[in-house]
């Protein structure tokens, strides 16, 4: 697998001084700047570009060609224009003009009495007043980096660069394309991900070079509790060196997983697919390329494994998800089985509950939509065979939603029927991605007393 490197944002910083203001010769910007830095590692991110302080338009034209320049070239994700002073548009508006995501900071006033110091906030309000052709957005930031709602505040979009990074630099592997009868799977994400498409013929020239002595040997090892005989499992660890070989070079794998995998392999490919998770390789299942994409995102969202899940039950304090048993075990509550496949008798599946907590997801859709959505897996014990949690105190973009409403949301939307969700309390950041990805979180949809049909047109 490939990708751990784009975990760290590269991030510029370019600022904005007027001389004639006193906070100008106060130190601020070269404090502001090694307080940046010493915030880096912390908040995911390196610190790759200081450009020359901006101090007329000729400069700001010069540091806007720059920073184009760099990122372009792959170098520069994010970029901080600082106000340590009042400036006039037109040394803000070339940085404006960068198309790619921007936000403008101001400092907070070194004193509130004498002659004014710096009038950076007025500088800030000045900047993003500016009529500009720009259609990528910007986001301010006001504060001392010392400050923690500042740090919150940069942290969320540390993380919402993380997901973009994800899928505009990421390279998956659709293998076999989509199940029989799963046509809602087929949509290719309107994403700049690398795509490679492959016939499932690959996956099964992958199976039939699989050596025995490793299957031995990683049967060996393995650590599970079992409900089945050791030896039944030796289909399903051959299935997963092949799926680990076949991902080399990939961010993640999309792959037609039945019916012919289970005729053809002797197992199912959800346990191999869940171990495969644990070691950070993430595989989507029936072939959902869409599904993937969403992984990869809400992965480096919130720095862990994603899962894949189908919306299988309701009731009045939160909604079950669920899929066969291809989830990675830091989401387990507590120990994880592997079992047989609870339609087909065949190995294996992982039987686990999710871990109560806050989650969060989104799933990519058509015409440069998404949904964003979030809850708290409840502690609730019973769950179907395989990866079960119950999930409420729901969320959809930003909104709180009944577990009516949610349901409503999915089904009057026509979402696709997988779900992609992550660890953590990471929504802000996923609707911050969105906005920087040009993709439209759909609203909360809880009223279902008109009929309509959502057109399949863009």
């Amino acid at each position: 697998m490939i990708g751990a490197e784009r975990r760290v944002v590269r991030v510029g910083l370019v600022p904005v001084v007027r001389p004639i203001f006193r906070g100008a010769h106060m130190g601020l910007e070269e404090a502001s700047r090694r307080s940046l830095e010493a915030l880096s590692e912390r908040l995911g991110f390196a610190l790759v570009y200081i450009g020359a302080p901006v101090t007329d338009a000729s400069e700001a034209e010069s540091r806007a060609a720059e920073v184009a320049a760099l990122h372009s070239g792959g170098g520069l994700d994010f970029l901080l224009a600082l106000h340590v002073t009042f400036a006039t548009g037109d040394l803000v508006r070339p940085l404006l003009g960068l198309d790619m995501p921007l936000g403008l900071w101001a400092l907070p006033e070194a004193a509130v009495d004498g002659p004014l110091p710096q009038n950076a906030l007025c500088g800030l309000n000045l900047g993003l007043s500016l009529r500009t052709g720009r259609r990528t957005p910007v986001k301010w930031f006001y504060g001392s980096p010392d400050e923690r709602a500042f740090q919150e505040r940069l942290g969320i979009t540390m993380r919402a660069m993380r997901g973009c990074r994800a899928v505009r630099e990421g390279r998956v592997l659709w293998v076999g394309g989509t199940a029989p009868g799963f046509y809602r799977l087929e949509t290719v994400p309107e994403l700049p991900l690398r795509i490679d498409r492959a016939p499932l013929e690959v996956l099964f020239d992958a199976l039939s070079q699989v050596d025995e002595a490793g299957v031995t040997h990683r049967l060996a090892e393995m650590d599970e509790p079992l409900d089945m005989p050791r030896e039944d499992l030796r289909s399903t660890i051959r299935l997963e060196i092949a799926l680990e070989r076949l991902a080399e070079g990939y961010d993640g794998v999309a792959l037609r997983c039945w019916p012919e995998v289970p005729e053809r392999a002797g197992t199912m490919a959800c346990a191999a697919f869940a171990r495969l998770a644990d070691r950070g390789c993430p595989y989507a299942c029936e072939g959902d390329l869409a599904g993937l994409a969403s992984m990869l995102a809400v992965a480096a969202v919130t720095g862990g494994p994603a899962a894949l899940l189908d919306l299988s039950h309701a009731d009045d304090e939160g909604l079950m998800f669920w899929h066969c048993g291809n989830t990675a075990r830091s989401w387990a509550d507590g120990a994880t089985r592997l079992v047989p496949h609870f339609n087909r008798g065949l190995p294996a599946v992982r039987d686990m509950r999710l871990a109560p907590g806050q989650v969060c997801g989104l799933r990519f859709l058509e015409s440069r939509k998404a949904a964003v959505y979030a809850g708290a897996v409840l502690g609730r014990a019973r769950g179907y065979d395989g990866a079960a949690g119950w999930i409420g105190h729901l969320r959809w973009a930003g909104e709180p939603a009944s577990p009516s409403g949610f349901l409503a949301s999915v089904l009057n939307r026509r979402l696709p029927h997988h779900l992609a969700w992550g660890r953590g309390d990471e929504e802000e950041a996923l609707l911050e991605m969105c906005s920087w990805l040009g993709h439209e979180p759909l609203p909360l949809d809880p009223e279902d007393r008109l009929l309509r049909w959502t057109s399949d047109a863009p």
